[in-house]
């Protein structure tokens, strides 16, 4: 074999390995393109939401709401438009969070309940991979950047709905068990949690909620503790 056909020998070789890396090229590309258009779909949403003014006190009539909803279990923020089922576990376990966050928003374990002392913790997808099953896959990514005094409302086991509202946002990192706190049990409080910056799951945004006692029972004094 001369010196040019082991050059055409050799190019023939090289050919498939290109084609290869090429693809493989293109395949990493393109998913990091879904991905990020995924998650950029989120975000203009959520700056759509955060141009919406929010009516001040004042403004804001207050209703008394009907306690019996017909929906238990259930988590609504119209103003971010979520909605979503609250799902209740009995094991912290990675396998069973995942499990229950592909059907709604999940409560953690040994937290409060909505309505009482103390502070329930409920946590949801800000994103996910596409792959994965459920509807709820985005379901919190709304929550980034909400507005202070937003309304949260909640249904229980029974149906019954509290109303609370927005007093405090926060980052805080992956392992900070502290956003767990009961706080002693001297304030009826709510955490919403969401994993942030949306599309990774780096940090976790916090928003903190307490119980509007007027707007859950109106004038009269509360009810079923």
């Amino acid at each position: 074999m001369n010196p040019e056909q082991k050059k055409q020998t050799k190019a023939q070789k090289k050919k498939p390995i290109f084609t290869i890396i090429l693809i493989l090229i293109v395949g990493i590309v393109g998913y990091f393109v879904f991905i990020n258009w995924q998650n950029s779909q989120q975000i203009i949403k959520i700056s759509n939401l955060n141009t919406t003014r929010l009516p001040t006190s004042g403004e804001r009539e207050i209703k008394r709401p009907t306690l019996e909803t017909g929906q238990s279990d259930w988590l609504n923020i119209p103003d971010r438009k979520i909605e979503a089922p609250i799902i209740y576990i009995d094991e912290v376990s990675e396998d069973v969070f995942q499990e229950a966050l592909a059907r709604g928003v999940v409560h953690y374990p040994g937290t409060a309940l909505p309505g009482e002392y103390g502070n329930p913790y409920i946590f949801g997808h800000s994103s996910d991979y596409f792959w994965k099953p459920g509807d709820y896959k985005t379901i919190f990514a709304p929550l980034v950047d909400i507005p202070l005094d937003t309304e949260v409302r909640i249904t229980d086991h029974d149906g019954k709905l509290f109303i609370y509202r927005v007093i405090e946002t926060k980052i805080v990192g992956p392992k900070d068990v502290s956003v767990l706190d009961q706080q002693d049990y001297e304030r009826k409080l709510l955490s919403l949690q969401a994993s942030y910056p949306i599309g990774t799951a780096l940090k976790r945004y916090i928003v903190i909620c307490e119980l509007d006692e007027e707007a859950t029972y109106g004038s009269g004094e509360p009810t079923g503790e």
